[in-house]
């Protein structure tokens, strides 16, 4: 089998496996008892913390762990700020958990403003700019994007936004870009960033916020007072090692020109035959948004190259309905070349023999 749907999850790394296996056997304990044996725990997990930060450019003692990426982000747009008459800003290109989060707030009657996208699938700073005011108090930006691999340039974003409000909270999902391109949390100037293991090679039920050491935010879960009193509930420890593991194994395993070749030559050769690509210049090299509009339903080639061996996805699994993907809608798609949209993303185990079978297949099934 051939698995080029690795941006909705990744196979665990045998190392994040082994550490699973090692903490669910061995350290067991409730990392908040008072015997030696939960304070033992408790050590531990704080280096997995610390290896995890490590890698953001972050203070162990910024990042929270949570129990997904969805959770991080719903608990920043329900707990990191506090002034409900104030406005939002998003980008259209955010994550249904981002967008989704907006959104019920938009319900609640807070003021929710939507920034464009450029047709390359980034950020239009203008239409961001624009949206922003002295009443804005939370701004969302999406790192790299989960549809198209395009990466937004946060830390010049970031500028232009301090430029116009000071005072303004910055989040970025970071899910697509952890580990994957190079991350300097206080270089990027936002205040919440959120990371998930299970896009990495680690286990499912895992994810973290990296919360500024300069910023307050109200807890999400409450009860025991775990993760320093705002996201209370027993520590899933395993989870945790399997995260750390990830993020070592990942750093060995990953090999950048190998993952480059993959993604452009599937990029060269299907341009080459008309297929029209959905990303910017400035893309993570894991995802691939291809469109053509010749193919009435991309749902029926995925199912043709699954019989073949070869699994893929058709953007978001957060998105069911192809003709609705709001992404390539607000970069200028077309009803068709939306519902003739593919997604290969691929892993630091993607070889460019299996692209070529992928090919084989895309051009075999699609013409």
């Amino acid at each position: 089998m051939i698995f080029f749907d690795n941006a909705s999850t990744t196979q665990v790394f045998d190392e994040v496996a082994d550490a699973v296996k090692e903490v669910s056997l061995q350290h067991y304990f409730n990392p908040s008892a008072l015997y030696s044996q939960g304070s033992n725990v408790h050590v531990i997990m704080e280096e997995f913390r610390g290896i995890i930060a490590s890698e953001l450019g972050a203070a162990a003692e910024e990042l929270y762990f949570t129990g997904s990426a969805t959770e991080a982000n719903n608990w920043v747009f329900t707990r990191g700020f506090k002034n409900k008459k104030g406005n939002l800003v998003i980008s259209a290109g955010e994550h249904a958990s981002v967008y989704e989060s907006a959104q019920s707030l938009k319900s609640a009657g807070i003021d929710v403003r939507i920034a464009g996208l450029n047709t390359d699938g980034t950020v239009n700073v203008d239409s961001l700019l624009e949206q922003i005011d002295e009443a804005t108090v939370l701004i969302s930006i999406i790192h790299c994007s989960n549809e198209t691999g395009a990466i937004n340039d946060l830390a010049d974003i970031t500028a232009c936004i301090k430029s116009k409000n000071k005072t303004a909270l910055i989040h970025s999902d970071g899910v697509q870009a952890f580990c994957k391109i190079d991350i300097d949390m206080h270089g990027l100037g936002v205040d919440f960033y959120t990371i998930s293991a299970h896009k990495i090679g680690g286990p499912k039920g895992i994810g973290a916020l990296y919360i500024n050491k300069k910023r307050n935010i109200a807890p999400f879960i409450v009860g025991g007072g775990q993760e320093r009193g705002l996201r209370s509930g027993t520590e899933n420890t395993p989870g945790m090692a399997g995260f750390a593991a990830a993020v070592t194994a990942f750093k060995k395993h990953y090999d950048k020109n190998k993952t480059r070749a993959v993604f452009r030559f599937l990029h060269d050769e299907l341009t080459a035959k008309g297929w029209i690509y959905n990303g910017a210049k400035e893309n993570s090299g894991f995802i691939l948004s291809l469109s053509n509009p010749r193919i009435n339903k991309s749902e029926i080639l995925m199912r043709r190259l699954a019989d073949g061996g070869v699994l893929i996805g058709l953007g978001s699994a957060c998105s069911k309905k192809l003709s609705q993907n709001r992404v390539l809608k607000a970069i200028g798609r077309t009803k068709a070349e939306i519902e003739g949209n593919i997604r290969l993303s691929f892993s630091v185990f993607s070889e460019l023999e299996e692209a070529e079978k992928v090919l084989g297949l895309l051009v075999k099934y699609s013409n």
